[in-house]
């Protein structure tokens, strides 16, 4: 009977309470390098604008080349429209264009793995397509859509969505070759196979592409706005050189790096909310 004891009590898990204390421990451990990684972040934010005042009034640079902060703070009251109704109209065209551009994108990938008849037609033109930068076809949506929102619109997603479409197709091509044999051999239906299956991966894997298409959208947008728009930060920079007003100009390049970091900040937090599985 006392073996039986001592053999029960052997098996009882008693290390439980050092695994926990250990485990607080790392957590402890892990509070104070957030509060590093926070700090190192908002010192790095701090540290642009402390090197242009100190270049500012140290080395007492003319204002045709590097404006002080007051007056680039100044014209955000100064400018008419606001400037902050130039930026939303900025950040409307991004957000609609990419979105488009992202979704018209992974459609053509998953219909180009699907029908090979379809990606030899397409693959080497969307090959082609994505070697042209983006202004250089500005002038051909201005041509034929002239200065219409829609004529923005399609060119955002012309040229970021065959980037993506490329992607995808070489994403749902790296499937090894025993799932899909498993596929078959259990019967499943391709359409069900996309839902359960090819968009799955394809948002594992995709998220550095639509990133760098972000970055391109963000350029596209603001040429197009450069060449043909009477409102956004393209058209804001554009007046602000005809004027020679570099406080405005220094203006509407911050705000246009404010708003891309926040679109990547968001666009990273719903990619990962979506991929929950991970």
């Amino acid at each position: 009977m006392n073996n039986i004891q001592q053999s029960v009590r052997a098996e009882q898990p008693v290390a439980l309470p050092h695994i926990s204390v250990k485990l607080g421990l790392q957590n402890n451990r892990l509070k104070p390098r957030k509060i590093l990684g926070a700090a190192g972040s908002i010192a790095c934010f701090l540290l642009v604008p402390a090197v242009w005042i100190t270049c500012k009034y140290a080395f007492g640079i003319s204002d045709r080349y590097l404006p002080s902060p007051v007056d680039v703070v100044q014209a955000c009251s100064d400018l008419e429209p606001n400037v902050w109704v130039h930026t939303l109209y900025t950040a409307g065209r991004l957000a609609l264009g990419f979105l488009a551009g992202v979704s018209v994108g992974i459609g053509l990938g998953i219909a180009t793995n699907r029908f090979r008849l379809l990606a030899k037609i397409l693959c080497p033109i969307f090959d082609g397509m994505r070697s042209v930068p983006a202004v250089a076809i500005v002038p051909f949506f201005l041509l034929w859509f002239g200065f219409a929102e829609s004529g923005r619109l399609l060119l955002v997603v012309a040229g970021i969505a065959f980037n993506i479409a490329v992607a995808t197709h070489q994403i749902l091509s790296d499937v090894p070759e025993k799932q899909r044999i498993l596929f078959k051999s259990f019967g499943i239906e391709s359409s069900h196979l996309v839902r359960s299956y090819s968009i799955p991966r394809i948002l594992e894997s995709l998220l550095p592409t639509i990133r760098f298409s972000l970055s391109t959208a963000m350029g596209v947008v603001i040429v197009s706005e450069l060449l043909g728009s009477q409102i956004g930060l393209g058209y804001l920079i554009q007046t602000a050189r005809n004027t020679f007003s570099m406080h405005v100009i220094f203006l509407a390049t911050i705000l246009l790096g404010i708003l891309n970091s926040l679109m990547d900040f968001l666009v990273t937090r719903v990619w990962s909310k979506a991929i929950y599985w991970r």
